[in-house]
């Protein structure tokens, strides 16, 4: 007796080897909560900027004089996360319309705000005919700008912008396809000292709130593979890929970036005073290529970024430029149903130029700096993923005349699209 039951132990032991052996490396269960972790958004929206008071010279006083909104059209890309808990999103403003009834003799303003980053949170989450709330909190450049009298200065007054970052509470509508957002921030650092001459300051303040309205396409690009036959298919070409030895693949990426300036250029604050408390940043393509290795779930590959930008006030003009190729080499930490986080180091060949009224600096320097992002993966047979790189080379400046020109951006790039080629040939070729 004793004998036959130690067989039937091994032969149940055999029995489940052979099953586990079988068993699909990607579940139903799985792909049901992996699938529907994020969704990719697409759309635009209006903010309203509502506006402040300025000062200007008048008869040697300075004039207190209200200004009125602005309005700007925007760009959107995010995604809904978490399951409809989370919306990650960046703004890209496409222009501005001022909505200022200014007295004819004053010299006029320009409000407006740059590219915004931010997260909004549901209680309950988003779902196909609901309303719900949200709160959340964004960064974002606030820029003004104050011209002067005609033909007092070469380049005007000089533009003030900083970094905010404004609470938001609203509401979402979600349909079959569609969300629509209506949301009012508020902003806390509400006044600015401003350079309305190279020797004369004055006070701006600005309306704490905005406003926003706003309709984006939520795509839901990984429905299929909770299907019964997605489910197969998946692992059919997990499996062919790993008899290929395709799981680890070269890869190229592209999708667009935000450099957001983190420190202040002693080289204004010394030379150009009024210049100082501009924001220097750029919006770039980022450009990326290397080779993914399954085995340890890292990857190493080189990267290329440009941006530049432009500080001029009065009689001055001075431009900035950076180009930067970086070899980046990263480690996959974990999966939580897709959502793959990484960290690295990044070492760097930077292109350093600063440019003052024509006369250009430059300078060719190496560089260490971080890299830190998720990828979401849904599964290892994708021809194509989505990733979100944010990267960070500290203390990164150059030096012009005896002072530091700053360039330690924290570069966002909120979604960049990562193609395997490899993979796609071993599909096309079964």
């Amino acid at each position: 007796m004793m004998i036959r039951y130690k067989l039937f132990l091994i032969l149940m032991g055999l029995g489940y080897f052979a099953y586990a052996q079988t068993e699909p490396e990607y579940s139903q269960e799985y792909l049901e909560k992996s699938t529907s972790f994020a969704w990719l958004t697409l759309g635009g929206d209006l903010l309203t900027l509502t506006g402040g008071t300025t000062q200007q010279i008048t008869n040697g006083e300075l004039e207190a004089t209200p200004f009125g909104p602005t309005v700007q059209p925007r760009l959107t890309i995010g995604g809904f996360h978490f399951w409809g808990h989370a919306d990650f999103y960046v703004t890209f403003p496409v222009g501005a319309v001022p909505l200022h009834n200014l007295p004819d003799t004053h010299p006029g303003v320009s409000y407006r705000q740059g590219v915004e980053t931010g997260a909004r949170v549901y209680p309950w989450k988003v779902k196909p005919n609901s309303l719900r709330p949200f709160a959340g909190v964004s960064f974002r450049s606030i820029s003004f700008r104050q011209n002067t009298p005609p033909n007092s200065f070469e380049f005007g007054g000089p533009n003030y912008a900083k970094m905010i970052a404004p609470l938001q509470v609203g509401l979402s509508y979600t349909t079959q396809k569609w969300s629509f957002t209506g949301s009012t921030y508020f902003q806390f650092q509400n006044e600015i000292d401003y350079f309305i001459s190279p020797d004369q300051m004055a006070t701006i303040g600005l309306d704490p709130f905005s406003f926003q309205i706003g309709v984006v396409r939520y795509m839901d690009i990984d429905r299929n593979a909770r299907t019964p036959s997605g489910v197969k298919s998946l692992n059919d070409r997990y499996r062919l890929l790993e008899d290929k030895g395709k799981l680890s693949d070269w890869y190229i990426g592209i999708g667009p970036s935000a450099a957001l300036q983190v420190s202040r250029s002693s080289f204004l604050q010394s030379q150009h005073p009024y210049l100082h408390d501009d924001y220097l940043s750029g919006i770039m393509a980022d450009i990326a290529i290397g080779r993914y290795f399954y085995k340890p779930d890292m990857n190493i590959g080189l990267s290329y970024r440009g941006y530049s930008d432009v500080a001029e006030g009065f009689n001055t003009q001075v431009e900035i430029g950076r180009q930067s190729v970086m070899l980046e080499v990263y480690k996959f930490l974990f999966n939580y149903l897709g959502f793959v986080p990484f960290v690295g180091p990044t070492v760097s060949a930077e292109f350093l130029s600063t440019t003052v009224n024509g006369n250009t600096f430059s300078e060719t320097k190496p560089a260490v700096g971080f890299i830190f992002g998720w990828d979401i993966r849904v599964a290892q047979s994708e021809r194509s993923l989505l990733r979100t790189n944010l990267r960070w080379v500290p203390n990164l400046h150059m030096d012009v005349e005896g002072e530091a020109v700053m360039f330690d951006h924290l570069e966002f790039n909120f979604i960049q699209w990562v193609f395997f080629p490899g993979r796609a040939a071993a599909f096309r070729n079964r």
